[in-house]
């Protein structure tokens, strides 16, 4: 009988504990609380989300641009270990690409006066109703001033260089009267090439250590020759004899290698140069 009434307060005993927990600990849903907490709460949840797909969005583009800060890293060693040429280092000038020396040249005519010796260091040539010559000049030359020395004793009378040579590739108008003989003349032979020669000391070495080849030709009934120098200068000269006995010389130069590469130009500059009919060799 003792161990049934143990058992039966034992029973009595649980079921009481039971019954005062599910009294103290009611059951509450979470959907049934909606307070700013809950809101935040939710509101904070969603930003996690839309952190997590721009974390995933970027991952998905690190490749690329990993790829793209690489190239533009590549690129920049490149320009830093390309070498530059020396007229860019000590000039400051980008070298002479193979688009620089294929753009456009066009061509204007230059008018010479054959002015007396005693001028000098003039630009611009005269009209052409009171020109001596002419020859044409291309769009990146420019024509410079001659000194006293040089159109009194030189002869030059128009000089003109190669924009960018450094003063390395020129051409000359020379006009040379017999020294001390009115009214005598030149012919045209080598005499007149070694008058030029004269006037010019560097063509006088040319001439001494290179190859010269002649030719003659006939324009407009007058008759030119044509010189070619071969050296480490290379000169080509073209002379004619005007009506007083004159000589007009034509004169392109420049280091072989330069004058090589702009054959074309300097060719068309020889061919075109003419002389006119003058009143007298002073005049």
């Amino acid at each position: 009988m003792a161990h049934a009434s143990t058992a039966s307060t034992l029973t009595t005993l649980r079921a009481a504990v039971v019954a005062r927990r599910t009294v103290r600990t009611p059951f509450a849903p979470v959907v049934a609380h909606r307070g700013p907490s809950t809101v935040a709460a939710r509101a904070f949840s969603s930003s996690i989300v839309d952190r997590s797909s721009d974390d995933e969005a970027s991952a998905a583009h690190a490749p690329t641009r990993r790829a793209a800060l690489a190239s533009m890293m590549a690129l920049s060693a490149a320009a830093v270990l390309t070498p530059t040429g020396a007229s860019h280092a000590a000039y400051g000038a980008a070298p002479t690409s193979a688009a620089d020396d294929d753009e456009e040249i066009t061509w204007s005519v230059f008018y010479g006066a054959a002015a007396p010796p005693a001028t000098y260091g003039s630009l611009g040539g005269t009209t052409k109703s009171a020109a001596k010559y002419s020859y044409d000049v291309a769009s990146n030359w420019k024509e410079e001033p001659t000194t006293k020395v040089e159109k009194g004793s030189g002869g030059q009378d128009s000089r003109w260089v190669k924009r960018g040579s450094r003063g390395e590739e020129k051409a000359y108008l020379l006009t040379l009267n017999p020294a001390g003989q009115d009214g005598a003349s030149f012919e045209l032979t080598e005499a007149a090439l070694q008058a030029v020669a004269g006037a010019l000391s560097e063509m006088q070495d040319a001439i001494a250590s290179g190859r010269v080849t002649s030719s003659k030709s006939t324009e407009d009934g007058r008759t030119y020759a044509t010189y070619n120098i071969d050296s480490d200068r290379k000169y080509t000269v073209k002379i004619a004899i005007d009506n007083t006995g004159r000589i007009f010389a034509f004169v392109v130069t420049a280091p072989a290698s330069q004058f090589n590469k702009d054959k074309k130009v300097l060719d068309r500059m020889v061919s075109s140069f003419k002389i006119y009919t003058s009143v007298s060799q002073f005049v």
